[in-house]
């Protein structure tokens, strides 16, 4: 079970989405709380686009967006600290959703879709590959920013937001960034000889030796035993 979900999370995440939007049907949900669940659904299908269709994350995040020295296949990002990153997303994007009244776990939640990843796939990957778009960014730009948009015009036109909130918002998500994704996830959790490469077909997605050839990026060497 737990190699299941350390190979396959980003399709259980789309099981979750699916019981997200149920709750948005039967809950009774305040209209912050449902921009949160929104959001997350949004979270799960960005994932879902980065890993599955079109895929190319496992690639692009090794060989362009924090290039080493490689496997391609397992370093700095592997199955095991992809799947660790990801899901303690998911729980980064719920935790505001339960407690609607702490406004700067919210803001923490929507300044990482509406700026983070905006930067991230919409700015720094794009320059580096030169391209318009690039997997991931379709729900960043359609889901999360006009989101994150909407629960601020929310909190700010309801009056619930203060500098504080402001202030803890930041750093919670300086301490989910600094800490759990590049401490944690890209760094302690690095291992060119780990158990979990990623495997061909996920390199493989969106074109990989296509778009970096094009690129003038050299493709860096897959791990023994990757073809």
């Amino acid at each position: 079970m737990a190699n299941y979900v350390i190979r396959r999370w980003y399709d259980i995440g789309l099981m979750l989405a699916a019981l997200a939007i149920v709750w948005l049907m039967v809950g009774d949900l305040g209209r912050m709380q449902l921009i949160l669940v929104l959001n997350f659904v949004v979270l799960v299908l960005h994932q879902f686009e980065e890993m599955r269709w079109p895929g190319g994350s496992p690639w692009i995040l090794n060989e362009v967006f924090n290039r080493r020295d490689g496997p391609a296949d397992r370093y700095p990002l592997n199955q095991a600290n992809c799947a660790f990153i990801n899901i303690t997303a998911w729980a980064f994007y719920l935790v505001p959703v339960i407690l609607p009244g702490a406004v700067w776990l919210g803001i923490a939640q929507v300044l990482f879709g509406m700026v983070g990843q905006l930067i991230v796939h919409g700015v720094v990957i794009n320059i580096r590959l030169k391209t318009i778009y690039n997997p991931g960014l379709a729900a960043v730009v359609l889901g999360h920013v006009p989101l994150g948009i909407w629960y601020l015009v929310e909190v700010n036109g309801q009056g619930l937001v203060n500098g504080w909130d402001w202030l803890f918002g930041v750093l919670m998500l300086a301490a989910f960034v600094g800490g759990i994704m590049l401490r944690l996830g890209y760094g302690l959790m690095s291992d060119k000889n780990t158990r979990y490469p990623f495997e061909p077909w996920e390199m493989a997605r969106w074109n990989r030796i296509q778009h970096l050839t094009r690129t003038g990026i050299t493709p860096l060497p897959l791990g023994t035993g990757s073809s």
